[in-house]
């Protein structure tokens, strides 16, 4: 695969993943569809046949399992990195809207920076500090809309965007040490599996909410197979070329297609500086992906490693 054709893939499949989010928030306006059942439909129908076009394409399905500590790794990477982490997103839509939910999870990044420089007991770099804060900034901006003194987005919205993040945080770095050794689409379609067990204990898939006219189910189609099935396969099968850097540049195509869909489509209005916030919040996300001239040759080496591994 060329560098060009990964490209497009990763493009395609983080641009489906913010349609997904809009089509859930349509969904959650005009139906009786709830999110845990929403997250029942999307992991139980994504997870087997995601498992299948392993199986399809002969993957060792079964060998993460013959080792102890690994699937242990596994069943926490599916119930926190994967059922939790779907259902606090889809409550933080819920609550508010696809595009804050959105632009919450991009922060992602900065909370694995956190966690690593906390694990290693060293300070970050200065410009991944200098973009903590740049981001930190635009969320408040996002919230507040300027007004320190009140919210412009409901509490809960924030609370489960942020509880998002965390657990979108443990979806990267929980499985890390399992697709060092592990084809990625195995372990991502085991932790579907997993987190859909936990979730149709919730809300099973059978129970099936009343009223969903058949636009309806064609969002939830798109979800399930587009925005999860199809994308994590484009965006998983990138990573086998790009870098890291290069693949989390192109995330930020999820934040700016669930916001500009949610402006088109939704009728969502933001204020002036809640705009600066989402622009904030994305550059810093931008900046701790940018590597100084001189230090590039050290780094990507390093990334190449790392990606080799991962």
């Amino acid at each position: 695969m060329s560098k060009r054709g990964a490209t497009v893939r990763a493009a395609c499949g983080t641009t489906m993943w913010g349609v997904g989010g809009v089509l859930a928030n349509l969904l959650f306006m005009h139906t009786a569809a709830s999110p845990a059942w929403l997250v029942s439909m999307r992991l139980t129908w994504a997870g087997i046949l995601l498992l299948g076009f392993g199986a399809a394409t002969h993957q060792p399905l079964w060998r993460v399992w013959q080792t102890p500590a690994k699937a242990i790794r596994l069943i926490v990477f599916g119930v926190v990195g994967v059922a939790l982490a779907q259902l606090t997103y889809l409550l933080a839509i819920q609550t508010g809207n696809a595009a804050i939910a959105t632009i919450m999870l991009s922060l992602v990044p900065m909370i694995i920076t956190g966690v690593v420089c906390l694990r290693q007991w060293h300070l970050p770099r200065r410009s991944d500090a200098i973009a903590i804060g740049i981001a930190l900034i635009g969320v408040v901006l996002l919230v507040t809309g300027g007004h320190l003194t009140q919210l412009q987005v409901p509490p809960a919205a924030i609370g489960w965007g942020a509880l998002g993040a965390v657990t979108g945080a443990a979806y990267t770095m929980v499985p890390r040490p399992l697709v060092a050794t592990e084809p990625p689409l195995v372990v991502v379609g085991w932790g579907l599996v997993i987190g859909a067990v936990l979730m149709n204990v919730v809300s099973p898939v059978w129970r099936i909410p009343a009223g969903i006219q058949p636009w309806g189910w064609a969002a939830i189609a798109f979800i399930v197979l587009g925005a999860t099935l199809i994308a994590y396969i484009l965006y998983v099968t990138s990573l086998t070329v790009l870098a890291p850097a290069s693949a989390a540049m192109i995330e930020n195509l999820e934040p700016l297609t669930a916001t500009l869909l949610s402006i088109l489509f939704l009728a969502l209005g933001f204020h002036r500086l809640q705009l600066l916030g989402i622009a904030l919040v994305l550059g810093g996300i931008a900046l701790m992906n940018w590597t100084p001239q001189p230090h590039r040759r050290g780094v990507r080496a390093r990334q190449a490693a790392a990606h080799h591994i991962s």
